[in-house]
C-alpha cells in the first residue's frame, strides 16, 4: 500500500538519508582547524602576565631584588630620627653678641675667657691655651657623662645641700638644669617632700 510513485520530496529525503551518515575525512578537519588557528590573531599577554614572566627571568630577578632593597633602605632611613652630628673637636657655633655674653657669664672661667674675647683679639699662644683649656673642660664633661648619672632624688638632695651651704646661685643653676631635663616632673613638690624627710 505504498505509493510506487515517489514525489520530489521523497527523493530528497532518500538522498539525505544515504549521505547523512558520512563525515568529512579527518585530514580535511585538521586542515580546517590549522587554517582557523593561523587566521586568529595571537593574543598579547596582560600586564600582570608580562610582569610574572619578567620576574621569572634570572637577570630581572636581580634587578627587582635590588630595587626592593633600595626601597626598604630608603624607608628605614626616612623613619630614623634625625640626629645632629656631634664632633668632639668641632668649633662652637658663633652666637650673637647678647647670647655670647650670657653664655660667657654662665660658663666656667676658662671657657668664659674664650667666649668673652673677640675672635681676632687673641694672640696665637692665648688661642692655644684656650683650646687646651676647652679640651680639658670637654674631657671633664665627657668623664662626667661616662659616670653613672645620679637619680633625680639624689640631685634634689644636692640642691638642698647647696642651699644649706649658702651657695644659692649654684643651687638655682642646678635646679634650672633639672627643670630642663625633667619638664614633666613637679620638682618643687618633690624638693619639699625631701626636705620633710
Amino acid at each position: 500500500m505504498t505509493d510506487a510513485k515517489q514525489t520530489p520530496e521523497d527523493q530528497v529525503l532518500q538522498h539525505y538519508r544515504e549521505h547523512a551518515a558520512g563525515e568529512p575525512p579527518s585530514h580535511l578537519d585538521a586542515f580546517i582547524l590549522a587554517t582557523a588557528q593561523r587566521e586568529v590573531p595571537a593574543q598579547k599577554p596582560g600586564l600582570w602576565r608580562r610582569w610574572v614572566q619578567a620576574c621569572q627571568k634570572p637577570r630581572w630577578q636581580v634587578a627587582f631584588a635590588s630595587l626592593v632593597g633600595v626601597a626598604l633602605m630608603l624607608a628605614l632611613v626616612q623613619r630614623a630620627p634625625d640626629q645632629a652630628p656631634s664632633y668632639d673637636f668641632a668649633p662652637a657655633p658663633k652666637a650673637s653678641a647678647p647670647v655670647a655674653k650670657k653664655e660667657a657669664a654662665e660658663a666656667p672661667p676658662s671657657v668664659a675667657r674664650s667666649l668673652a674675647a673677640p675672635s681676632g683679639a687673641m694672640s696665637a699662644p692665648a688661642q692655644s691655651e684656650s683650646i687646651n683649656a676647652e679640651m680639658a673642660d670637654e674631657a671633664k664633661v665627657s668623664k662626667r657623662a661616662a659616670a653613672p648619672a645620679k637619680t633625680l632624688d639624689e640631685q634634689l638632695r644636692e640642691v638642698m645641700r647647696l642651699q644649706k651651704a649658702g651657695q644659692t646661685q649654684a643651687a638655682d643653676a642646678l635646679l634650672k638644669t633639672l627643670h630642663k631635663r625633667f619638664p614633666d616632673e613637679n620638682l618643687t613638690a618633690r624638693l619639699k617632700a625631701l626636705q620633710k624627710k
